[in-house]
């Protein structure tokens, strides 16, 4: 008989299989639509020229109703069938992926009967079918699928006959980087591929740790990466709310706060592009990330006005907890400039 965590794992397959169809027929054209406009976008320039900010007032429109669809008939219901299943619990770090299926799935490799076999063998076809015919993250399911993927090849990797890599062909390819701003490097290069990075462990606290007035990690298990969305995962020894501080640093050297200001440049056009947010959310992040910008390159910049904005996008990200590559970046520039805000 198959175990309760295991056939809520199954049950989840039958739903993607169940809407597979749909997903195929209607949802894959429109999120190829939305790609198409996306990259449009990404060319035009609209802080340069009136031109190209009608035009890209006119396709971001165009995104935002094209990817509603997206989000109330595929983000939406995968999410909460998976934690209607208890499959995940919607941690942002999504480790309960993990710790919420791993000893069901490895009592069962030790517990199970015989009889089970072929109805194991069928859920990982139509998994494989579906993974393989969509073939798609539908924009929304980077991180989702990732973790899934890793889920199910533990299970089912259990039930084969040969050393073939059955999930070879959509699931996330790992490149190894040595630092974070080498990822970040990657994260550009491979923009729309299904990648995911490692990072060594000592370049993580490193940079931690050489930060003045930052929160201490105590653990981080790994950096990863799918499609452009990072994820840190199994973070601990940080539970409860961290004071927000007031004491920014700002660099001496013109040429270090001119590098802040383009990184924070690079940050006002992630957001600009960034598909799951509204106009309204884009425009309060890029505001306010404006204006620390402008006052880090003044002569005399105000700690106090820099500190002020930057609590305001603490208090957005909390909103945002899924866009991994947003809060990674906003955190490098939190870091750069000492102010220690809650970990999103």
């Amino acid at each position: 008989m198959i175990p309760e965590r295991i056939q809520a794992l199954f049950e989840f397959i039958d739903f993607l299989d169940f809407n597979k169809k749909d997903l195929i027929e209607i949802y894959l054209p429109l999120c190829n639509k939305i790609s198409l406009l996306a990259e449009e976008r990404s060319q035009l320039k609209p802080d340069n020229n009136y031109k190209d900010k009608l035009r890209y007032d006119i396709v971001q429109a165009e995104i935002s109703e094209k990817f509603t669809p997206i989000t109330e008939k595929i983000y939406k219901p995968v999410v909460g069938k998976l934690l209607d299943l208890g499959i995940w619990s919607g941690d942002a770090e999504h480790s309960s992926f993990w710790n919420n299926n791993v000893r069901a799935i490895s009592d069962f490799k030790r517990d199970f009967n015989p009889e089970d076999i072929p109805t194991v063998l069928s859920y990982k076809k139509k998994y494989l079918d579906f993974r393989t015919e969509t073939n798609s993250n539908f924009l929304s399911l980077q991180m989702i699928f990732q973790d899934l993927d890793q889920v199910l090849k533990e299970l089912f990797d259990f039930f084969k006959d040969t050393d073939e890599n059955e999930f070879d062909y959509f699931e996330a390819k790992t490149i190894a980087v040595g630092s974070m701003e080498e990822a970040a490097k990657e994260i550009v290069a491979n923009k729309g591929k299904n990648v995911k990075f490692s990072i060594p462990l000592d370049s993580i606290s490193a940079g931690v740790n050489s930060k003045p007035g930052l929160q201490k990690l105590t653990t981080i298990k790994n950096i990863f990466n799918m499609g452009d969305n990072i994820h840190v995962g199994d973070i601990t020894g940080n539970a409860g709310q961290i004071i927000i501080g007031k004491e920014i640093r700002i660099a001496e050297s013109f040429n270090d706060r001119k590098h802040t200001a383009d990184k924070i440049t690079e940050l006002i056009d992630l957001v600009r592009n960034e598909q799951g947010l509204s106009d309204e959310q884009k425009q309060s992040l890029v505001d306010d990330f404006t204006k620390v910008k402008s006052e880090v390159l003044s002569d005399k910049p105000d700690k106090s006005k820099i500190a002020g904005w930057l609590s305001n996008v603490s208090r957005m990200m909390d909103k945002l907890v899924h866009m991994h590559h947003i809060t990674k970046a906003v955190q490098w520039v939190f870091d750069c400039l000492n102010f220690v805000a809650k970990q999103f």
